[in-house]
């Protein structure tokens, strides 16, 4: 094995150097985290353990304070008809940023819960001092199925030519056809005789 340089030496051991103190500050901070639940949820054993025959009365003040700023923050960033808003860069671009401000914000409010994920991410941030949320682009094919009555041929030919024309997003799975005593007849005074033996 080929000795190693300075430089590469040097370049190694402040890696290992910076490892070593992610741990320590993320152990440390693991712990400020636990900590921090602990007094939310006024459990103060680890810090201030009653003493017996005393009172055991805990003041809520963490809590009481990250719960008195949740709806200031809420309102700061969901207050409005608009999470996110795009600036045009032109008057070119007015239109486009007016489309995407609306898609954008239609996306993550209405077909995502676009409230509860803001609640939860800066509720987070304050417990745990980060807050975190996970961003995908998910597409998904959904499948309906729609049954048709009492098709004319005429009726069922224009279907057939959508299906051929839907370039296979659509398809026909069962076609059956009734006999002549079965079919429906709609001229004149039988009608309603007709719709009625039909359904």
């Amino acid at each position: 094995m080929p000795r190693m340089s300075d430089a590469d030496l040097k370049t190694m051991l402040a890696a290992e150097k910076a490892d070593a103190l992610a741990a320590v500050s993320a152990a440390r901070l693991a712990e400020e985290r636990a900590d921090a639940m602990d007094y939310y949820l006024g459990n103060m054993k680890k810090d201030m353990p009653a003493q017996e025959g005393r009172s055991r009365a805990v003041s809520t003040d963490v809590a009481d304070t990250v719960e008195g700023l949740m709806p200031h923050l809420m309102d700061i960033f969901a207050g409005s008809d608009e999470v996110v808003r795009f600036e045009p860069v032109g008057p070119e671009d007015e239109a486009a940023a007016s489309q995407e401000t609306d898609y954008v914000n239609h996306v993550f409010m209405q077909q995502n819960p676009g409230f509860m994920i803001l609640y939860s991410f800066i509720k987070d941030a304050l417990l745990s001092k980060v807050g975190i949320v996970k961003v995908w682009w998910e597409e998904r094919e959904e499948e309906s199925r729609e049954t048709y009555y009492d098709l004319t041929e005429d009726q069922f030919a224009l279907l057939a030519q959508s299906v051929m024309e839907s370039d296979g997003a659509m398809r026909i799975v069962a076609h059956t056809m009734r006999g002549p005593e079965q079919s429906v007849n709609l001229r004149g005074a039988d009608n309603d005789a007709a719709a009625r033996h039909s359904s």
